[in-house]
């Protein structure tokens, strides 16, 4: 570095503009969107019931893939999966296992739990297909 570098790198204005670069990569970097979130155990399909949505990565390697998924008050699921070759979906049954939903299927099994805090709901899924890719979902109400 010259001398001029190392001066102008001293300067108030230059050091404030770093500051503020740094300041603000250092809150993306730490913005999550569970932070401020705690896992809230299942008890009834009724604490879920309803239409959920949002991405789904693991099922192919874009990450445009997205899920809608209906939970009824007993427990039912209807979903589907929206991606840019098509469509697929399935119905069924969920479990109620250890506060967390559980669903079983030909196509694989997958892990509900529920977070909320802030005033915001979200239903975070982590799946396994049965060919062996890991999936993943974070669900929000579907307004």
């Amino acid at each position: 570095m010259t001398t001029r570098e190392i001066t102008m790198l001293k300067s108030p204005s230059v050091l404030l503009c770093l500051l503020v670069i740094a300041s603000m990569l250092g809150a993306c970097a730490g913005t999550d969107p569970m932070g401020s979130m705690t896992a809230v155990p299942i008890t009834d399909f009724k604490m879920v019931a309803g239409k959920w949505q949002g991405p789904v990565t693991g099922i192919s390697q874009r990450s445009d893939d997205w899920v809608e998924v209906t939970i009824t008050p007993d427990g039912k699921y209807d979903f589907g999966v929206y991606r840019t070759i098509g469509v697929f979906g399935g119905t069924g049954t969920y479990t109620l296992s250890n506060g967390k939903l559980e669903m079983r299927g030909e196509r694989g099994t997958a892990t509900y739990t529920l977070y909320e805090g802030g005033g915001k709901r979200m239903l975070q899924v982590q799946g396994v297909l049965s060919d062996g890719r890991q999936l993943t979902a974070k669900l929000s109400p579907k307004p």
